[in-house]
């Protein structure tokens, strides 16, 4: 049996997943309007896929940016309840940038 697609739940996930991740970048006390927060940019919106590409990158700078790839079971489990794995993983990305974008000189 073949999974049904839900748009209307991909799309709830993606915008809890990136207002879970801005909300760890204020709660670091990091400039928000900084931070650009991207899954699957340049990807179109409803098209099933296995994995996702998380980026946060810091004003656009491509050397100053992290990358992860999520499952997309992974990241619609997460996103939907406590998620304490997934802000785990998110905090971790944004201290690992916020470090690079410290060693560059750049203002967090």
């Amino acid at each position: 049996m073949t999974e049904v697609y839900d748009s209307v739940g991909y799309q709830t996930a993606l915008s809890q997943a990136l207002a879970s991740i801005k909300t760890v970048i204020q709660r670091r006390q990091l400039d928000p309007l900084r931070y650009i927060v991207e899954i699957d940019a340049g990807l179109p919106i409803f098209a099933i896929r296995d994995t996702h590409q998380l980026r946060i990158a810091y004003n656009r700078f491509q050397v100053l940016s992290m990358e992860v790839t999520i499952p997309h079971a992974w990241m619609l489990e997460q996103t939907g309840k406590g998620h304490e794995d997934f802000l785990i993983a998110v905090d971790d990305m944004v201290l690992a940038l916020k470090g690079k974008i410290q060693e560059a000189g750049r203002p967090i």
